[in-house]
């Protein structure tokens, strides 16, 4: 029964099914109507209960038939709205996570129609701007910001759809007329055959503050350092000047000896004083007040060393290659103090003036290492040791140096003329 009944009510048919019942009931009314009044007009006369209980008939089953359409359309329409309110609260239940991560995003999101038009607004965007959802939805772009027309808003809607990674820094307006800048990323997207744009909105205000309060720090910190360097550059500057006085006296001492040995040590102590100047000009000269380029230091040195002790009638070549190293002021006076003293030893005791001359001064950088090389050109050394025991101001201090300020390894050899190896770390120790 309930299988029939279900079949016979199947909400597929149902209106077909009602349709032709209702006809063939009516048929029948008129059949029956129609047969009363044959009846009626042939004998002139009836039954008065027969026609009363026809009417009643009729009308029973009229209300039964209207009665049976009536309730099965209450039952589906009770059934459809069950439906809708089941299906509806899936949708919440489903869309509830969603709505909560929009609502309680740090960004304003909002969603435009292509023609600019707010159709929804989550919590965060509402509270940036300080209105209502109801206040904002169906209205434009133009209400909340002040760079805008309605002109321009539809453009900036056509570009977002059609800019991939969109980002703009604009200002937008609060309902108290507050004005205060946004950072804006937008998308395009299509839902239902229309096209929206969902937007991303963020306050910089705080941002804008932090980054000027760093701009301002900036520039004080560059007005510091400015003025350090000034100062730092007058520092190298007047200790090169002292020793540039310290050299003067020597060379005033210098003219009024008349030892050839005390002239000649006169003459080292004031080329010693003139390399180390010599990087303070360097320092005070370049752009970087902690560092020095080693070619050019080594490069003036030697010049500088050329012209205080070799005559004009002695020829002179010299073999300069030297990678490109950058040391700081110590180690820059380190190396300068040792290439120094070898290169006045082979000055004094390898180079004459009948001949030619040749220096080689080689400094390469191989793995952590550097390799220096000093070599001239003329008879070397019979007693190769000697240098190792020299009590000479120069070899001292050419040990001095290189054993325990470079930590370094120093080996002397014949290699037609006197050539001298130094091996120290390219790194430097704090």
């Amino acid at each position: 029964m309930s299988s029939m009944k279900k079949h016979l009510f199947n909400n597929k048919n149902i209106p077909v099914k009602f349709s032709i019942f209702y006809l063939i009931t009516g048929v029948i009314g008129i059949i029956s109507i129609d047969r009363f009044f044959n009846i009626y007009f042939t004998y002139g006369q009836t039954n008065n209960n027969s026609f009363f209980n026809f009417l009643f008939l009729f009308l029973f089953f009229s209300v039964l038939i209207l009665f049976i359409i009536l309730n099965h359309m209450q039952k589906v329409i009770s059934k459809i709205d069950k439906s809708y309110k089941d299906l509806k609260e899936k949708d919440k239940e489903r869309l509830m996570p969603y709505e909560f991560a929009l609502n309680n995003s740090v960004d304003g999101i909002y969603w435009f129609t292509i023609d600019a038009k707010i159709v929804y607004i989550n919590d965060a965007a509402c509270k940036m701007l300080g209105y209502e959802k109801e206040e904002l939805l169906g209205k434009y772009l133009e209400v909340m910001d002040i760079n805008f027309n309605r002109q321009t808003a539809i453009e900036i809607m056509h570009k977002i759809k059609n800019t991939e990674n969109w980002i703009l820094e604009t200002s937008q307006r609060k309902k108290n007329g507050e004005i205060f800048p946004v950072e804006v990323s937008g998308h395009g997207f299509t839902y239902g055959n229309q096209d929206y744009i969902c937007a991303f909105g963020r306050d910089i205000s705080q941002r804008q503050e932090i980054n000027k309060k760093f701009k301002d720090m900036n520039i004080e910190l560059q007005k510091s350092l400015d003025e350090k360097e000034i100062l730092l550059k007058e520092i190298h500057h007047r200790v090169k000047n002292n020793m540039e006085i310290i050299s003067s006296l020597l060379a005033m001492q210098l003219r009024r000896a008349k030892d050839d040995e005390v002239k000649y040590i006169l003459k080292q102590s004031k080329s010693r004083i003139n390399t180390m100047a010599l990087v303070h000009e360097f320092l005070y000269l370049g752009e970087n007040l902690a560092y020095i380029n080693l070619q050019d230091y080594i490069k003036r040195l030697v010049q500088d060393i050329k012209e205080l002790y070799i005559s004009q009638n002695t020829k002179l070549k010299v073999d300069l290659h030297i990678d490109k190293l950058i040391f700081s002021t110590n180690r820059c006076i380190q190396i300068g103090m040792v290439i120094h003293e070898l290169c006045v030893n082979a000055l004094k005791y390898a180079f004459k003036e009948d001949r030619e001359n040749l220096l080689c001064i080689h400094m390469k950088k191989i793995g952590d290492k550097i390799h220096v090389k000093i070599r001239d050109n003329g008879e070397g050394l019979k007693d190769i040791n000697c240098l190792y025991k020299s009590e000479s101001i120069g070899m001292q201090l050419i040990h001095s140096i290189v054993e325990d300020q470079l930590d370094a390894i120093i080996e002397f050899r014949n290699n037609n003329g006197l050539e001298c190896n130094i091996i120290f770390s390219k790194d430097e120790e704090e």
